[in-house]
């Protein structure tokens, strides 16, 4: 395969004390391989009748086999560890493990693929460790030292080891992270092996991440690659875009770019809202509080607002009925499903400037419609279909109270479904507006359980944990599981360092294109290589990827 020929070695018996990196070292470096490890929890009871049973196997077997001393050696000491594995089980009370060990080796030299096996087997059996080549079925044993964990439906000769042993071999000597259903982030510095994450993987405390680097370390880069590959995945992505940093690439994607001719429509009223007793009293209160919290509204009765508001939804003949707002079916096809009359068929702010009839409430229409609230005045032409969006409109991000209606309001409704990633590009330039960063740090807390995930990049750190003594940026570290940081300067590293306890050196001395991954504390250096493929959708220079 790929002009190289492939073995693979699978590991019939080991003794229970066996320290494996012992065996790790004795492969010379110079040897391309793989190993693989696939670990189960057993029944105890189920494993103790196994293990009785190949306890009598062993003995029959001293009686078949040639008297070859050494043959004897490894049975009797194979049987030994037997019985102290049925004690430590029955007496220790200590948990029961399958364990199926698999090395493969590749050369393109088929005579020096022998001499390696040779050679190994050897070493293996030297420390009492048995193995077999697995003959016709290469290609089973092979795909599973795939980075895809697919298990071989050959993997049938499990070992068995309890917990004090399996510590002995589980301090695996590459560090790198295989989620099935993820994305590839990059390969390993040191081995190059491929890290593919799942940010959604209910094995992580949550689904959030933090993008750390300064200007021009590749962190942009990284992460229009990360939103290119969950884009192939399905997965919502919505960007607050303060620099009209990923134009190019939602344009590429045909996604929508919210810009200051888009408009969503505050009083339409969507499906979620419709399956809700009283609907249109709660739509009209959630109006009247949106007013409250972006607009003037001291001199406006409030009662008188809301008395307004459904006589203008009357005179669009919506009412209290929700079938008023369900589409009707014509002809002779039926959808199961209802569906909601369109977007062109509910009244606008603009509507409501026209209808009142009421002096305070027009002044504040008046003042509000061409400024704080022109985004929320007019019929949504929004494609609320696309799976990709981003805000890059700066009077919207510009304005801390919008943004915090956006994150908390119309978010909300796209959220729970599918999985949703919420982008926020240079969260620093927020740090002078606190009910932004404010929403920011509550959605961290809340957003896994409506089946979504916060992504906040920045290159400015010394900003961002200085403002309010760093409240917010500690916020958004404790509450991100993968922190992912490129190349820092001199003062950004000696800030993080001290709040995750490393050596600035680590960040300060990463080249353009690499990144340590810190989860749980554990840093694993990655260096980032994007596709051809993925090379002609960004079309930009990233001369840096090798």
């Amino acid at each position: 395969m790929d002009n190289k020929y492939i073995v693979s070695l699978n590991v019939k018996a080991l003794p229970e004390s066996v320290y494996f990196l012992d065996v790790i070292k004795d492969i010379d470096s110079l040897v391309e391989y793989d190993l693989a490890m696939y670990i189960n929890k057993l029944d105890p009871i189920k494993a103790l009748n196994k293990i009785t049973y190949n306890l009598s196997l062993s003995q029959s077997e001293l009686h078949t086999i040639n008297k070859n001393q050494r043959d004897v050696d490894v049975i009797n000491k194979s049987s030994e560890d037997a019985k102290n594995l049925r004690k430590k089980i029955q007496i220790a009370n200590e948990e029961i493990y399958s364990i199926n060990i698999i090395f493969t080796f590749y050369s393109s030299n088929l005579e020096k693929i022998f001499k390696i096996i040779s050679a190994f087997k050897a070493k293996l059996y030297s420390k009492q460790i048995i193995s077999e080549v697995t003959n016709f079925r290469h290609l089973e044993f092979y795909l599973s030292n795939l980075p895809l964990n697919i298990r071989s439906k050959y993997l049938k000769n499990n070992l068995y080891i309890t917990t004090s042993a399996l510590a002995n071999i589980y301090p695996f000597y590459a560090t790198n992270i295989i989620d099935t259903s993820g994305v590839l982030l990059g390969y390993t510095k040191n081995d190059r092996r491929v890290c593919i994450l799942d940010i959604f993987s209910n094995k992580y405390e949550n689904p959030n991440m933090c993008i750390f680097g300064s200007s021009g370390t590749g962190k942009s880069y990284f992460t229009k690659l990360f939103i290119l590959r969950n884009f192939f995945k399905g997965r919502i992505q919505i960007i607050l875009d303060i620099e009209k940093e990923y134009s190019a690439l939602v344009n590429n994607l045909e996604g929508y770019e919210i810009s200051s001719n888009s408009y969503y429509n505050i009083l339409q009223i969507k499906k979620e809202e419709s399956t809700k007793d009283n609907f249109l009293a709660l739509k009209i209160d959630h109006v009247v509080d949106v007013f409250k919290k972006l607009a003037v509204v001291k001199n406006v009765d409030i009662d008188i607002m809301k008395k307004e508001l459904k006589e203008l939804y009357n005179e669009f003949n919506i009412t209290d009925d929700v079938d008023t707002i369900i589409l009707k079916q014509e002809g002779d096809t039926i959808d199961l499903e209802e569906q909601i009359i369109s977007k062109e068929e509910f009244p606008t702010l603009r509507d409501w400037l026209r209808y009142t009839k009421n002096e305070s409430i027009e002044k504040m229409l008046k003042d509000n419609i061409d400024g704080v609230l022109n985004f929320f005045s007019n019929t949504t032409n929004i494609d609320m279909n696309n799976s990709l969006y981003s805000i890059s409109n700066k009077e919207i991000l510009g304005n801390g109270l919008i943004v915090k209606y956006i994150l908390e309001y119309v978010l909300e409704e796209n959220l729970g479904e599918k999985q949703t990633i919420i982008y926020i590009d240079e969260v620093w330039k927020y740090t002078k507006n606190e009910e932004i960063l404010s929403s920011i740090t509550n959605m961290y807390k809340t957003i896994r359980k409506r089946n979504g995930a916060i992504v906040t990049i920045t290159q400015d750190i010394a900003d961002f944990f200085t403002y309010k003594d760093g409240r917010y940026a500690k916020g958004v570290l404790n509450n991100s599981t993968f922190k992912f940081v490129f190349r820092l300067n001199y003062e950004d590293s000696q800030i993080y360092s001290k709040i995750l306890n490393t050596s600035k050196e680590d960040f300060s001395q990463l080249k353009k294109g690499e990144a340590y991954l810190s989860v749980a504390n554990n840093n694993l250096p990655l260096v980032i290589i994007p596709s051809n493929f993925e090379r002609k959708i960004l079309n930009e220079d990233d001369s840096f990827c090798k």
